[in-house]
């Protein structure tokens, strides 16, 4: 018998799985503790579906809603540590296994997310997160570097994108893993490629397309969210995920929700700035057109004036102009001469006045001088006369007042004598 006769189908083998999982009474009632993640619930027939995860593994679980409606607890959502008490199964038509879950027992939050939320709060006291600490992603970018799967579809959203917005863009690609055993030093590595000088990138974008939680932890550990932080050039995270974000948006200088947001975030459409630049160069040429219209217009009307025509009339009306100016200024000065000369003239006959006037100051001061001459004590002693006066000064006039051989002062008109008194006679 041939390998093709013994062969089974696919429906066939998984049909056998769910029977021998139906079977087992390992895999009925059984109670299982985990985290709740990628929980959704559908709004019309009210069945809830999740994950259930501990550190190293994850399993789907179904929660339906003639089950779910006795659930008296809190409302299911991630992050939730919970007991799950029901049954696994096989879903054929997807080939995969889950718990169908009959009760829930909530234990609290979770430890993955509790470790998460205290490492953010670490990280914001340390600053990692400070907006002043982002930097401008430049607005044209040359050379755009990428960190992520190089299998994934994100890369090739990234790159279809970018290139459809910027035609001349450079891309590097430095390739990483993004989830499982060694994803963290992956990521850093391929960050830290990327930031050497010789690539000279411009722009990073940095992440991967969508996943579960689990999926997106290596993004959530701190040497990653670091490698971020000290990124020299620019770095946008794009991880993409439904609702949480993960620490790597918050340090990254910017965030977009998917590799394909990033990719626009990142690069300006060329295509709208050459269009912008064609309407500026038309509105541009038609304003050159316009003013040169005017300036031709301005020409024609400067060049038909009177001055342009005969060139002369210019200077002969500026020659008359300086003729009028000229014999203004001769009149005005000769009106001044003429005033001056009259100033002048006054200036003299009041010379004339008062010569006369010191004259006959002069002559009345000659007599009064004579006069004074005349009968001043100088004027008596000239004509003979003298003065005696005694030693105390006093002026004699009588010989009663004078005794014998006493010392006398005689002053005659040009000098004094010293007398002694020998003899005295009346008259």
């Amino acid at each position: 018998m041939s390998n093709e006769d013994s062969a089974i189908s696919v429906s066939e083998l998984n049909r056998r799985i769910k029977s021998k999982l139906s079977d087992s009474p390992d895999f009925k009632g059984i109670w299982v503790r985990g985290e709740i993640s990628n929980f959704s619930q559908t709004s019309s027939s009210g069945h809830m579906y999740f994950s259930l995860k501990d550190n190293a593994s994850v399993v789907k679980c179904a929660f339906f809603s003639f089950q779910a409606k006795n659930h008296k607890g809190n409302p299911l959502k991630n992050g939730m540590e919970v007991l799950v008490f029901g049954s696994v199964s096989v879903y054929e038509p997807g080939g995969y296994y889950s718990i169908t879950v009959q009760k829930v027992d909530e234990l609290g939050e979770g430890d993955i997310l509790l470790k998460i939320e205290k490492l953010k709060k670490e990280l914001s006291l340390r600053g990692i997160f400070d907006l002043a600490h982002k930097k401008p992603i430049p607005k044209f970018p040359k050379r755009l570097g990428i960190v992520t799967s190089p299998k994934g579809a994100a890369v090739e959203d990234i790159i279809k994108i970018a290139t459809d917005l910027n035609p001349f863009l450079q891309i590097l690609i430095s390739p990483c893993l993004v989830q499982g055993d060694g994803a963290e030093a992956s990521i850093i590595s391929a960050i830290q490629e990327l930031n050497d000088p010789k690539w000279e990138v411009d722009v990073i974008i940095a992440g991967r397309g969508g996943g579960s939680f689990e999926d997106l932890m290596a993004f959530n550990q701190e040497a990653v969210v670091l490698a971020y932080y000290n990124s020299r050039v620019p770095i946008i995270s794009a991880v993409g995920h439904e609702i949480d974000r993960v620490l790597s948006d918050l340090a990254a200088d910017a965030s977009a929700p998917t590799p394909t947001a990033a990719a626009k975030l990142a690069i300006p459409n060329v295509r709208d700035y050459l269009e912008r630049l064609d309407e500026l160069g038309d509105r541009l040429q038609s304003a050159l057109i316009n003013q040169t219209k005017i300036g031709r217009e301005r020409l024609t009307g400067i060049s038909n004036r009177m001055v342009f025509q005969n060139p002369l009339t210019l200077l002969e009306s500026r020659a008359i102009h300086l003729d009028e100016t000229m014999n203004r200024i001769s009149l005005l000065g000769k009106n001044y001469i003429i005033r001056k000369q009259s100033e002048f003239q006054r200036i003299d006959r009041l010379t004339v006045v008062w010569g006369s006037y010191f004259e006959r100051i002069s002559n009345r001061y000659s007599f009064v001088r004579e006069r004074v001459e005349h009968f001043s004590p100088l004027g008596t002693l000239k004509r003979g006369y003298s003065v005696l006066r005694n030693k105390n000064k006093k002026v004699l006039t009588s010989i009663q007042n004078v005794e014998l051989g006493e010392n006398l002062e005689v002053f005659l008109s040009d000098g004094k004598l010293s007398i002694e008194v020998m003899k005295k006679e009346s008259i």
